[in-house]
């Protein structure tokens, strides 16, 4: 960085360098004492620049004290507000475990076994493994049963978890086989069961994953799938770049990803219409309240007071 007369030759800003600016500033004052004072004798010329100078001097002296003074007093507002928030934090994390050990100490709503939050991480597994298999059992239903025809849907839905059910013994026999049965009951009271909870819950997930994707592959096979795709080949190969080239093998490769994306498309679409159909199908009806007349009909045949009962015949 170069300076000339306490300004940067590239930007014009002031130059930090101390010496810079004192010689700039004194080039300056100089010239309003010429321009102030003019014909004053070298002497008093150079004594009243000097005296300028010290003003300045002590102007710039007291200017940075009071910046720096500013500087501590932000300083200081920061360090408090940064105190504050971490006593804040404190009081948030201490309020936290308090609340977390109130939960812990609530035993849980399935099994009562205490200590477990409102509910156990047996339990839980066991409601997640449940939804799965519910889940399984309406991919399962999406392509092969008539969706109106709820007896079938039940009876698909009912093959699939005993089939899901039957993988979950196989796999915790398994398991048990070459899992080390003291190393368990040294884990606690509950590792067994924990430990079974969680190996049905991953063997749900994979049954759930394996169903869903055979219900994509079967539904890509639809007629309506496979007209998308049929479409989509035909389109990609009606491009104008295509004409010149239409057997290439670039030209060909281009339908065929194009044709494979819409039968995707097409049966992630089918799948997910056909499961809304069949949760809609599962969900209760709403249960609407008879009307007063018909709950309380002794009481509703009853006039009001001051009111006269009109028969009309």
């Amino acid at each position: 960085m170069r300076c000339d007369d306490g300004a940067q030759l590239d930007t014009g800003a002031d130059c930090d360098n101390v010496l810079h600016n004192r010689r700039a500033w004194r080039v300056r004052i100089a010239a309003e004492v010429d321009q102030e004072l003019p014909g004053l004798e070298t002497g008093a010329r150079y004594r009243e620049i000097e005296a300028r100078m010290r003003r300045h001097a002590e102007v710039e002296a007291a200017d940075f004290v009071a910046r720096q003074a500013e500087a501590r007093e932000r300083e200081a507002q920061r360090a408090a507000t940064r105190a504050e928030a971490e006593a804040q934090a404190a009081i948030e994390r201490e309020r936290a475990a308090a609340e977390t050990a109130v939960r812990q100490a609530v035993a849980c709503d399935d099994c009562d076994r205490e200590r477990s939050a409102g509910l156990c991480e047996a339990c839980d597994h066991g409601r997640q493994v449940e939804a799965l298999i519910g889940e399984a059992g309406l991919l399962a239903a999406t392509w092969p049963a008539d969706l109106s025809d709820s007896v079938a849907v039940v009876s698909v839905a009912a093959e699939v978890r005993t089939a899901i059910e039957g993988v979950i013994a196989a796999s915790w026999a398994q398991f048990q086989e070459i899992a080390d049965p003291a190393a368990l009951e040294a884990a606690g009271p509950d590792a067994v069961e924990d430990a079974a909870a969680h190996n049905a819950m991953l063997t749900a997930e994979s049954a759930a994953g394996e169903y869903q994707h055979k219900a994509l592959v079967m539904l890509g096979r639809s007629e309506g799938a496979q007209a998308e795709a049929r479409k989509a080949y035909a389109t990609e190969l009606a491009k104008p770049w295509f004409q010149a080239m239409p057997d290439s093998d670039d030209a060909l490769r281009a339908a065929t990803e194009a044709a494979a994306g819409a039968q995707t498309r097409t049966a992630e679409h089918l799948l997910a219409v056909r499961l809304e159909q069949l949760r809609a199908q599962a969900r209760p009806e709403p249960v609407r309240p008879a009307p007063w007349s018909r709950r309380l009909p002794e009481f509703a045949a009853r006039p009001l007071d001051g009111e006269a009962l009109v028969v009309i015949a």
